[in-house]
């Protein structure tokens, strides 16, 4: 009853936001703004997407190298490609199946590739769309847009929000990194917390942070922590490109740096388990284009439509494609027992 409880929640959020983000827009006055996008702007965004999951195994190969894992990149890019796509199933499916689709076909052990995929996702990840937040606040009217529908308090406002992010977003990576050289003396106190630990949620949480510290080896060195830092800001850079890329196609105007202040809005939004951040991406990104940068709704809307759009539908094609060329399958399984 549980598990179904959770497969069913998503679908359920994903109605519910998807009616909080339409609400009082018509869908004649949508239509007119899905017709006005911009549609070579559109096929760029699209592409971004083929330059993420690229970059993004790249990182991955970072990860895994640092604990000794050596993984061919073809099969790095499809464990990824596969994994976005199930990530349109309910219950954060593509999650768990993006480590072990990689352990299966690459023989890397599932501990290790799920403690890299954590690392990547509530270290790297989490840091990167905080600190691109931060940058956009801190960043003048002029580049990140944002003045245009704030006024002077709200402005300070945003600058104290932004200095305290990027202050306690580095340091975290400090905090990492000294971890990192010297995981023994964390590693010994997690264990005993996990083992007296009193509530079971309790337990849950101290184990989850014990699976971090295998996929946090990358941050032992300053060398290898940088190139993990670089392979980030690119992955998230061409994230950022492709976001402003498809809301300027529908009309909203944006300044240089207004998408890093969208990104942490959008990833909050997709935090929520709705199947592919259906419903929470498109109310976050309505919110978002509103609140900061007083777009029209509807355009908003359509912004949302049409980004989400452009993103998934390569992620879809990515994911079938090696799906089509074996990927959910061990290179040396018999093809009929596989069938079977």
């Amino acid at each position: 009853m549980r598990r179904a409880i959770g497969w069913a929640a998503g679908p359920v959020l994903a109605v519910l936001f998807l009616w909080l983000a339409f609400r009082g827009v018509t869908l004649a006055e949508l239509g007119a703004a899905l017709r006005r996008a911009d549609v070579p702007l559109l096929v760029f965004a699209a592409a971004t997407v083929v330059v993420h999951l690229l970059v993004r195994s790249l990182r991955w190969r970072t990860l895994l190298a640092e604990t000794g894992q050596r993984v061919p990149f073809r099969e790095l890019l499809s464990a990824v490609s596969i994994g976005y796509m199930a990530s349109l199933l309910p219950g954060r499916v593509g999650e768990v199946l993006r480590p072990a689709l990689l352990a299966r076909r690459a023989a890397v052990p599932l501990g290790t590739a799920l403690s890299t995929v954590a690392v990547e996702r509530v270290v790297l990840d989490l840091m990167a769309v905080m600190f691109a937040g931060a940058i956009g606040f801190l960043a003048p009217a002029r580049l990140s847009g944002i003045a245009a529908s704030a006024d002077p308090d709200q402005i300070a406002l945003y600058r104290g929000i932004g200095l305290a992010i990027l202050a306690g977003t580095l340091v975290a990576l400090a905090a990492i990194h000294l971890v990192a050289r010297r995981p023994e003396p964390l590693a010994t106190r997690l264990a005993a917390w996990r083992i007296s630990a009193a509530g079971r949620w309790r337990a849950r949480v101290i184990g989850f942070v014990e699976s971090l510290l295998p996929g946090i080896d990358g941050f032992r060195h300053p060398a290898g922590a940088l190139r993990l830092l670089a392979e980030t800001a690119a992955v998230w850079f061409v994230i950022a490109v492709g976001v402003h890329a498809g809301i300027v196609a529908c009309g909203v105007r944006l300044a240089p740096l207004s998408a890093a202040v969208m990104l942490p809005i959008l990833a909050f939004g997709v935090a929520f388990p709705t199947p592919g951040g259906t419903g929470t991406y498109h109310a976050a990104m309505r919110w978002g284009l509103t609140f900061f940068f007083a777009a029209d709704d509807t355009d908003a809307v359509a912004a949302g439509l049409v980004v989400h759009a452009v993103t998934w539908l390569p992620l879809l094609a990515m994911g079938a494609l090696f799906v089509a060329l074996g990927g959910l399958v061990r290179p040396d399984a018999d093809p009929a027992r596989e069938s079977a």
